[in-house]
């Protein structure tokens, strides 16, 4: 095979609508000694790329990366077969099925020696501060890409290591899930709740899940919900959940709604004791937390913050993977060159449960699974 030294990508320009992502043909940089070239089978589509590519990131700063560059080629995710390889790489070999690493580490920084390789310093994450996986190929160090079984499903693999293994993080490292304790999941529909549903179920913990949507809740019981509660009165809603855990309230929560009323339902479902993560990155609209100091004090309640995943999650969510005890539902197939649609069906619609992705080998039009 005649190595490409160009690739079909998706890139953004201007802050706007999915009209604002343009199909372009692009020249691959140089393989360097330690590089390696991937033709990508799969590519993720995130909320994290809505987001950048209407301009809800701009001019946010973490601490220690750069700001988030335009124009961007977007994408986080991917998944594909190794083409070639530089001359110093010996991790992966032409042929070889990889998986792109989504939380990169700096093995020398201050954070990783800490335990905390997800909040590392001095570096430059695909889709975020350098090119993403919305591209027929890719050229990235050898180090960003992990080696996948044959048994191992592509598709698959490109939608694991960012929801399940930020998910993993939240379960096992700030929340210290155990068998046997109760979680509530607000704002469970989506690649993170969902994620989190089936890793709860793994765990022997018991999950209560919420939704807007009354057609969702058996796709939520499918990923792993013992219960599903529908949030349209949250005071119904606060009253079932104490129902359901004898007037006790919950073990933990973990919100990925951006709601405020959502977010204070979640603390109030807490047992004395109990912690919650509010996981979803930002509120909608931007404020202050719903609760008090002494809201805090009454419950004794533990406030954790999470932020991506360590490279050992990743491991470990791959094992899991590769054990066939995790399976992402695909809600749509689109082709590379269709990246607008796919944005369109993501922001527009109520009752997508699962993942949307591009094909970037696909030729066929829009796939609804």
């Amino acid at each position: 095979m005649t190595t490409p030294i160009s690739t079909t990508a998706i890139w953004v320009h201007e802050h706007g609508g999915p009209g604002n992502l343009i199909v372009e043909n692009r020249p691959l940089p140089p393989i360097g000694p330690t590089d390696v070239l991937v033709a990508v089978d799969t590519a993720g589509v995130s909320g994290w790329d809505l987001k950048y590519r209407r301009g809800l990131q701009h001019g946010t700063k973490l601490p220690g990366r750069d700001p988030f560059p335009m124009p961007q080629q977007l994408g986080r995710e991917a998944a594909g077969t190794v083409v070639a390889v530089g001359t110093d790489v010996t991790a992966h070999r032409p042929g070889d099925r990889v998986v792109a690493v989504v939380h990169p580490e700096n093995p020398y920084a201050a954070e990783t020696y800490r335990g905390l390789g997800n909040l590392s310093t001095g570096i430059a994450i695909p889709g975020h501060q350098a090119p993403g996986a919305y591209a027929d190929y890719l050229v990235r160090d050898e180090r960003l890409w992990l080696p996948l079984p044959d048994h191992v499903d592509l598709e698959q693999a490109a939608v694991t290591l960012w929801s399940y293994g930020t998910s993993h993080r939240i379960l096992r490292d700030r929340l210290r899930v155990r068998a046997g304790d109760t979680l509530l999941v607000t704002g469970a529909g989506g690649p993170m709740g969902l994620a989190t549903l089936q890793l709860a179920a793994i765990f022997g913990v018991r999950a209560i899940a919420t939704t807007r949507h009354a057609d969702r809740a058996a796709r939520l019981r499918d990923a792993g919900a013992d219960d599903v509660i529908l949030t349209v009165d949250a005071h119904a809603a606060a009253a079932q959940i104490r129902e359901l855990t004898g007037g006790v309230g919950v073990d933990h929560t973990v919100d990925y709604s951006t709601s405020a009323v959502l977010l204070r339902l979640g603390f109030d479902a807490l047992r004395l004791g109990g912690t919650l993560c509010p996981a979803a990155g930002e509120q909608n609209p931007p404020g202050p937390m719903p609760f008090t100091v002494f809201d805090m004090t009454r419950l004794e309640a533990g406030i954790v913050g999470a932020r991506g995943a360590r490279h050992e999650d990743a491991l470990r969510v791959l094992a899991l993977l590769g054990d066939g005890r995790l399976h992402t539902p695909i809600a749509a197939r689109f082709p590379l060159t269709e990246a607008a649609a796919a944005h369109t069906l993501m922001e527009d619609s109520t009752d997508v449960v699962g993942r949307i992705v591009l094909k970037p080998a696909a030729t066929a039009t829009t796939s609804a699974v």
